[in-house]
């Protein structure tokens, strides 16, 4: 079963085209990707289709609305 939600590592490994870590970092950071952190200078955590729809150029369902 797959994960639904992916830390900026995973997240990195799932794209495996060579995108760093603190590339996510600075995506999701800036809004272009989206992901939350549970707290203050937490953890981003991706969702796979956010994920997903951004590898694709488009903005995911929660941007979207």
């Amino acid at each position: 079963m797959a994960r639904t939600w992916y830390s900026t590592k995973t997240a990195a490994d799932y794209i495996d085209d060579g995108t760093h870590p603190t590339t996510i970092l600075r995506k999701c950071e800036s809004g272009e990707l989206h992901g939350f952190q549970r707290t203050p200078r937490g953890r981003w955590r991706i969702h796979v289709d956010c994920l997903d729809a951004w590898i694709r150029g488009e903005k995911c369902e929660h941007q979207s609305a």
